[in-house]
């Protein structure tokens, strides 16, 4: 399922962001629409407020492609994620890129400033993949 995994160091040398990418094969993963509201419940406010979120679908290449981006206190892991590791401060860019061969999930996270440093790359490569 874990197709690569890559660590980006904050100023500090501390890991400020990673990138992992998720490949299940055809048919596998899920659909766009549960694998949103599944990021966006792992994301919670201070204040309780809705989570900020924002959400794109890009036709323009090879591939249909949905990036969704969450910022705030991050519950990452499986369903709602873990609520005893949330960390505060966080953003995800994650893409959904719909293949022939199956969906592939591209998931950057972490510090949202450094986040945020790195995602036109990350959107450069999902946009541009190609067959």
């Amino acid at each position: 399922m874990r197709l690569a995994e890559y660590t980006m160091p904050a100023p500090d040398g501390s890991v400020g962001a990673e990138v992992i990418v998720y490949f299940f094969g055809k048919g596998q993963g899920g659909a766009v629409e549960p694998n949103l509201a599944r990021w966006r419940a792992q994301f919670s406010t201070s204040d309780g407020s809705k989570v900020p979120e924002t959400i794109t679908r890009d036709s323009s290449g090879t591939f249909p492609v949905t990036i969704a981006e969450y910022t705030g206190t991050y519950a990452r892991g499986i369903g709602a994620g873990d609520a005893s590791q949330a960390k505060p401060g966080q953003t995800l860019v994650a893409a959904i890129v719909e293949t022939p061969r199956g969906t592939m999930f591209v998931q950057l996270f972490g510090a949202s400033a450094r986040v945020a440093a790195e995602r036109a790359a990350l959107v450069k490569f999902v946009t541009g993949l190609k067959e």
